[in-house]
């Protein structure tokens, strides 16, 4: 299943030399407000769905739509939204998401480093990433060459994402044609997934269409033996100015991605979570039994079509008309290696895991147990290999209409949105058992690799609808603003596996109905003693459909349900160029799945058992500044002291209670120096637990997971040269050599790159 890496780095090269040809470029000395001027002599309205390109400072945002659709201040929100500009992240000028959401408070790397974009929020794992407002599933990160800003949005979002965590969700706005003619072709080499050439080019065709092209191609070698990632990003879209106040935008997507399963190395069994945290002895850090790309990958490849509609009808009358189609295919080759003996046992009075102890119970009466310990069998250098081939197909269809109607007046700024919104996907996933001989460490057979035929044959279809109505009135020149609304959601679908063996209650091979409706609310008061300072409550909630129809047939709720409730204050400093937020949250959720670990064990269950359901509580405080103190100097600093736990105060998988992180940018603008500029970033993490547990010891203890992560601090840094149309660049990622984890399960440790160089050159145009 390998690709023709060589032919796809070509055709994405070619494209890099032939995007600029056949269009006539702009004067240097031509802003592009004067180009978008000389263009047309109509006037230009801006719809309320659609956000200016004003910024108050380099890392600052004046607006924001993921909030509730339509643009609005962020000081007049009544949670807590971040945007992360297009400036920002490309100062940042990482491969994935979080390398820039990162800075953002409460936000910490998740279970998968290399896939699926998993970002904790508040302490909620993010299952699926959203690109302009749709949820998008996918096995690999997303190309950064494609997104113009991030919008960042805390808590629970019964609007723009009715279906996703409580803990809030990262919205990844694409860039659009713009109507004066720019580009840039990039290239850059070094270390580590960072080998990769990006082209991107736009302008107008005439007065009333403008295009975009943006392309990208990737190709690396990881740290880890073996490992590797590469992708092709294509994504040409077009804009029909249909009058001065109507626009069209159509954009197709295709992306390739394609990485290493990270099997990563286990846990030493010999250390509990009172130890200092230790891998397992005689494994190399960037050891990998892995048998090769054909077995052992992550793989995603889709084509997406998108096309977004805004108009301003009347002067007080505005709608928003987006939908998608989607077509993907997201196989992954999942090998696993483990321990022929645990090594340690679970303290039946602690529920803590002890290594090296075996506890048993040796009363047979059982009201009055007698537990004693004893040694317990030390793991062999002998480990098992076996893994799961998984293929997913998956279609989608989305549609989102949206309504605004504003009042302006002396009295009252009144904001009315009414919107209808409908989803459908589709999934086929199969998958079946692989297995490698048993290894050591220094002999490690990469065949035969023996197939069994498919043991699950899974079939998923939910189409879901969702009406909102959302008010906010704004009084005393925006001093006093009053918001709520209403969102209801329904869904139904079936979900089974037609290899599944009968039960007492179903028949073999059941598909499974699910359905469900539910109402949710939010309301919010702002306060504004004075012009730049906000002081806020807001109420939000949401419910997310049950994902496995099977477990609500037999009982379970239809809907996870996440209900928040934030107090904050809002400030803008240094005459608006800074933008200050400190907030404190709860949030509870009910009835939410998480993986089970019993399925990352080696050798696996049979059949895979199913989630495990848990609710939990989150509480914390955030603290939050960014924008630039001066013209040449931009930062972005934030904290968090956050606690996320299950009903019985057992910490939840790879989230982290406390952090740090802080940006800096300072850039010479005049002067022998001009031109050169340079930036540090930190990022600080507390210790992370590397598993879900759930349940108690026979005693009645909570059980507690096998280990924490340490805590760590990541510190990335660059400098760049800017000089005319050119700018050359030199990365460094984890600059002191930081040895950091993360963890899929305790024998499933993923060891993170070292120290990293990279360099790059980019032309503009």
């Amino acid at each position: 299943m390998k690709r023709n890496t060589p032919l796809r780095v070509a055709c994405a090269a070619f494209l890099l030399c032939t995007a600029p040809i056949g269009f006539a470029q702009r004067s240097s000395g031509e802003s592009p407000a004067s180009a978008r001027a000389a263009e047309s002599e109509e006037t230009v309205i801006l719809s309320p769905f659609e956000v200016s390109s004003y910024q108050p400072a380099r890392y600052q945002a004046d607006e924001a739509a993921s909030g509730g659709r339509i643009v609005t201040n962020v000081l007049n929100t009544p949670s807590t939204v971040t945007v992360l500009t297009s400036d920002f992240v490309a100062d940042i000028g990482g491969n994935r998401i979080f390398d820039s959401a990162k800075y953002v408070a409460g936000i910490n790397d998740a279970t998968i480093p290399n896939a699926q974009d998993r970002a904790n929020i508040r302490g909620f794992a993010m299952g699926s990433r959203l690109v302009d407002g749709f949820s998008t599933p996918s096995q690999s990160n997303y190309d950064h060459a494609a997104i113009d800003r991030m919008e960042i949005s805390k808590g629970p979002d019964s609007v723009l994402q009715p279906a996703g965590v409580p803990g809030g969700s990262i919205n990844l706005v694409t860039k659009k044609p713009q109507w004066a003619f720019g580009g840039s072709l990039k290239a850059q080499l070094g270390e580590y997934e960072t080998n990769r050439v990006e082209a991107d080019v736009t302008g107008p065709i005439n007065d009333r269409f403008a295009y975009r092209l943006i392309a990208a191609a990737q190709d690396n070698k990881s740290w880890v033996q073996g490992t590797f990632r590469e992708s092709l990003l294509v994504t040409p879209s077009l804009t029909w100015r249909i009058a001065p106040a109507t626009n069209l935008t159509l954009r197709y997507e295709y992306y390739d991605a394609r990485t290493s399963n990270l099997e990563g190395i286990p846990m030493d069994p010999m250390v509990g979570p009172d130890d200092a945290f230790r891998t397992m002895p005689g494994v190399p850090l960037d050891f990998s039994a892995a048998p090769g790309e054909e077995y052992s990958y992550r793989m995603s490849r889709s084509n997406t079509v998108t096309m977004l509609l805004t108009s301003v009808i009347t002067d007080r009358l505005s709608v928003r008309l987006a939908g998608r189609l989607a077509q993907s295919t997201h196989p992954n080759g999942d090998f696993r290696w483990g321990l022929d003996t645990p090594g340690g046992s679970i303290n039946p009075f602690t529920g803590k895991w002890e290594g090296g102890v075996r506890w048993q119970n040796t009363s047979a009466d059982p009201a009055n147990p007698n537990w004693v310990s004893g040694p317990a069998p030390q793991p062999s250098n002998v480990f098992q290999h076996v893994g799961t081939y998984e293929a997913v197909e998956g279609r989608y269809r989305d549609l989102q209409n949206d309504w605004s109607y504003i009042v302006d007046n002396d009295l009252v700024k009144s904001s009315t949105l009414v919107g209808f919104a409908y989803s459908y996907s589709h999934h086929n996933i199969q998958s079946r058992r692989q297995e490698l001989p048993d290894f050591t460490v220094d002999n490690v057979p990469h065949e035969p690799v023996t197939t069994y035929p498919n043991n699950t044959d899974r079939r998923g279809i939910t189409t879901s609808y969702q009406s909102y109505l959302t008010q906010s009135l704004e009084f005393l020149d925006s001093r006093l603003v009053l918001s709520g609304g209403v969102s209801h959601s329904s869904y139904n679908g079936v979900f089974g596996n037609k290899l599944s063996a009968a039960t007492a209650t179903a028949p073999a091979g059941m598909m499974y109905p699910g359905s469900g409706s539910k109402a949710t609310y939010n309301y919010g008061i702002i306060l504004k003693p004075l012009a730049n300072v906000s002081v806020y409550y807001g109420h939000s909630e949401n419910a997310v459909p049950a994902n496995n129809f099977q477990q609500t047939y037999e009982g379970r709720d239809p809907f996870s349900e996440g209900t928040q409730d934030e107090v904050g204050l809002k400030l803008r400093l240094f005459e608006g160029r800074i933008l200050a937020s400190l907030a404190y949250y709860e949030i509870e959720q009910t009835g939410y799945t998480v993986f089970n670990p019993l399925n990352v064990v080696v050798p696996p269950p049979p059949v895979l058992l199913p989630d495990l359901v848990l609710s939990r509580k989150a509480s914390g405080y955030e603290l939050q500044i960014m924008g630039s103190i001066t013209p040449q100097l931009s930062i972005i600093a934030s904290a968090s002291d956050t606690k996320n736990r299950d009903p019985n105060g057992v910490m939840l998988r790879g989230s982290a209670e406390n952090m740090a992180s802080g940006f800096v940018r300072y850039e010479f603008t005049t002067g022998r120096f001009a031109g050169l500029s340079a930036g540090l970033g930190a990022n600080w993490s507390s210790k992370r637990s590397v598993e879900n547990v759930s349940g108690l010891t026979p005693m009645g203890v909570p059980i507690q997971p096998r280990g924490y992560l340490p805590a760590r601090t990541l510190v990335d840094a660059y400098i760049g040269y800017e000089r005319g149309p050119w700018s050359y660049r030199v990365d460094v990622t984890n600059l002191t050599d930081k040895l950091y984890y993360s963890a899929l399960s305790w024998n499933i440790i993923q060891v993170a790159n070292p120290r990293a160089f990279a360099g790059s050159v980019t032309y503009k145009f």
